[in-house]
């Protein structure tokens, strides 16, 4: 009697290698996907990506236009992971705000189902007929090759070796459909096999399943290529394909959540309600999909899928998530806000220079902008530690003076992350604006490290005063009260000139600084004065030296801001600058006067 194939050993050991054998083509395939999806979207963002930016950045003021846009951004450049990522540095940069960005990410999760539609065409595997060889998927994958190779290869513009790029990319997708569909298309008599796929019609387990698959993979479109892919055994109904999907959808926010990393606390929101929206889906989809299941029947639902089939149901899923909490999108921000409340004092002056990650270099625009923030925050900080260390000379408090030490180290590390980061921008591609922007800014940041430092200076000196009981005469309190206004002034003018381009504020600092230098000489004229007339003591003098020298050098180094600002920021406007060059000497008299009557005057 003849041995079946099951009772046979050796039959049995044929089966098991040629299961591996597929099982190994599968991976091999899987690889191909991978790196089809890669070189596709790289050639997709390379054309497409700055303008995407652009559109992302100034026409997301409404919900619906930031759907829209989000939509069409991740349509264009394949992945709504990087279209989040892009919206989460645009929010940190503060060139977005936290609002727009959920409609964006909305959008950019319908956007991404693009890729799906695209591979739809491996369904056009070809017949015996010489027409469906012509049409067929592989006549189609030779057509893409070819085409970009020949563009990468030969074409001399870089535009043109880009689109090369995105041909070869879609090529070695639709190979990889073909290999993966050929390695799981034996599959499909392994009972081991079909019940692993009829495992995931369980809607915990399915979800669970997409979850790990899509973070392992880091892209929710290659994740649904590959359930595509898989159809092709036949033995995939739409019913498992829904809560893989929907854990495709939650697992995708993997690389968006790392993105939190170092951010503020508005772009960690933005990437946080990625993750919202995609659970708030599985809900929202289950209220919907089981009466319409009870409607419909399970004829449809048990059916086997196919990849135009998941095409559908994946943009359907997404499309009908987006479409209900669009209109939610206040809520979805309040949620984000309640789980990412506002923070302290500390924390709140640590933010801007925690947000400097070296993802936004990809973003010259939005690096820049960045920069600028947080050089605002840095001169911001050592502003207040000024006035902080001036109050502590008439009114010592010893938890003061540790703040001004802390806010100094704190501004020494905005030094020294902004002034790499920074330097770091400069090495990219610049306009002629955008490289006078990084040189005002590198300037800048030394003066306003300059400035804490000088704060400290004077902290230490009102210790010294509390710790040997110094007190100045009533004639040198009013002398030093004098010019610590005229340092004032000079201060929030120059906070005023870099902040707001304020350029009235900035034809006063010159003056203002020039008084300044004036009063601090006659201030150790009347002391020297007073000592031959003992009417101070020689501790005291020191002690005013040490003053007047420091409140000099904030009011100078206000001045350099002046200066980094003008040579700055007027690179590109040579005829505004001519105007200002030829009224400054006029300004210059007009303010020197006022100062002079205002500051000098009082002390003769």
């Amino acid at each position: 009697m003849r041995q079946t194939c099951r009772e046979d050993p050796f039959c049995a050991r044929k089966e098991y290698k040629m299961e591996l054998s597929n099982i190994l083509s599968l991976i091999c395939g899987v690889a191909f996907f991978l790196f089809g999806m890669t070189l596709m979207s790289g050639g997709l963002k390379a054309v497409a990506g700055p303008r995407a930016e652009t559109y992302l950045r100034h026409l997301s003021s409404t919900p619906v236009k930031g759907f829209l846009l989000g939509t069409m951004a991740a349509a264009v450049i394949q992945s709504s992971s990087a279209t989040s990522v892009m919206t989460v540095s645009f929010v940190d940069a503060g060139m977005m705000r936290f609002a727009q960005a959920i409609c964006v990410i909305l959008g950019a999760n319908v956007g991404t189902t693009m890729t799906g539609w695209l591979l739809t065409l491996s369904e056009a595997r070809g017949g015996g007929s010489l027409v469906s060889v012509l049409l067929g998927t592989p006549a189609l994958v030779t057509y893409l090759a070819l085409a970009g190779i020949a563009m990468y290869m030969f074409a001399r513009k870089k535009n043109a070796k880009k689109i090369g790029t995105i041909f070869l990319g879609l090529g070695t997708l639709l190979l990889a459909m073909i290999l993966i569909s050929d390695a799981v298309g034996p599959l499909k008599e392994s009972e081991a096999f079909r019940s692993i796929l009829t495992f995931f019609e369980n809607p915990f387990f399915g979800i669970l399943a997409g979850i790990v698959v899509a973070a392992i993979l880091q892209s929710s479109s290659a994740s649904v290529g590959i359930l595509q892919a898989l159809c092709v055994t036949g033995v995939l109904p739409y019913s498992a394909c829904i809560p893989l999907i929907l854990g495709i959808n939650v697992g995708a926010s993997a690389p968006v959540l790392l993105s939190m990393v170092g951010g503020t606390r508005d772009g960690k929101r933005t990437a946080l309600s990625y993750l919202i929206v995609n659970l708030l889906g599985i809900p929202v989809l289950y209220i919907l999909y089981l009466p319409l299941r009870a409607i419909v029947g399970n004829a449809f639902f048990d059916s086997a899928s196919t990849v135009f089939g998941i095409a559908v149901l994946n943009t359907a899923i997404r499309l009908v998530t987006a479409l209900i909490l669009l209109p939610l999108h206040k809520l979805i921000e309040k949620l984000c806000c309640l789980i990412l409340p506002v923070k302290d004092e500390e924390s709140e002056d640590s933010e801007e220079i925690d947000g400097l990650d070296d993802r936004l270099l990809n973003y010259t625009p939005a690096a820049i902008e960045k920069s600028e923030r947080a050089a605002v925050k840095m001169f911001e900080i050592s502003k207040k530690n000024v006035h902080r260390a001036i109050k502590l000379l008439s009114d010592y408090d010893r938890a003061h003076f540790q703040k001004v030490e802390a806010k100094e180290q704190l501004v020494d590390k905005y030094e020294d992350k902004l002034n790499n980061f920074v330097v770091k921008v400069s090495k990219n591609s610049l306009s002629a604006a955008q490289q006078a922007k990084v040189s005002e800014l590198l300037g800048s940041i030394v003066d306003f490290e300059r400035l804490s430092d000088h704060a400290v200076n004077l902290a230490e000196v009102a210790q010294e005063m509390n710790e040997k009981k110094v007190v100045f005469s009533k004639e040198a309190q009013s002398e030093i009260k004098l010019l610590i206004d005229a340092v004032d002034e000079i201060l929030n003018l120059a906070y005023l000139a870099y902040v707001n381009d304020d350029r009235e504020a900035l034809c006063k600092i010159e003056p203002l600084e020039e008084t300044v230098d004036v009063m601090c000489r006659l201030l150790r004229a009347r002391h020297i004065e007073r000592l031959q007339n003992d009417h101070c003591t020689i501790l005291s003098g020191f002690i005013l030296n040490d003053i007047l020298a420091n409140l000099e050098r904030v009011s100078d180094h206000c001045n350099n801001i002046c200066f980094s600002v003008r040579h700055g920021r007027n690179l590109n406007e040579r005829e505004h600058d001519h105007i200002l060059d030829a009224a400054e000497s006029e300004e210059y008299k007009k303010y020197i006067a006022i100062y002079e009557q205002k500051y000098v005057d009082p002390l003769k």
